[in-house]
């Protein structure tokens, strides 16, 4: 699976991810979202600050921050294609 391909998943099943292996977890760039400034990236979790939320506020926060990022990387697939 790849980056698209993963948020695609996501937006498709309304923000659930609960399918996901910490494989997929490695390269979904809701893991990229916020940086240290040790270099490390804060998790998904810790980024769309969920913690706490009910499971359906969560899952509309994932599936927002998905279909943003998904937007985001097909722009950037359509402007290096040129």
């Amino acid at each position: 699976m790849d980056e698209i391909s993963i948020l695609e998943r996501i937006v498709a099943e309304e923000g659930s991810c609960c399918w996901a292996t910490p494989a997929i977890c490695a390269i979904c760039p809701l893991g990229k979202l916020i940086r240290y400034e040790s270099g490390r990236y804060l998790s998904c979790i810790e980024a769309l600050n969920i913690e706490g939320l009910s499971e359906e506020e969560a899952d509309a926060r994932y599936k927002e921050a998905a279909t943003r990022k998904l937007a985001d990387l097909m722009i950037n697939k359509i402007i290096e294609a040129d």
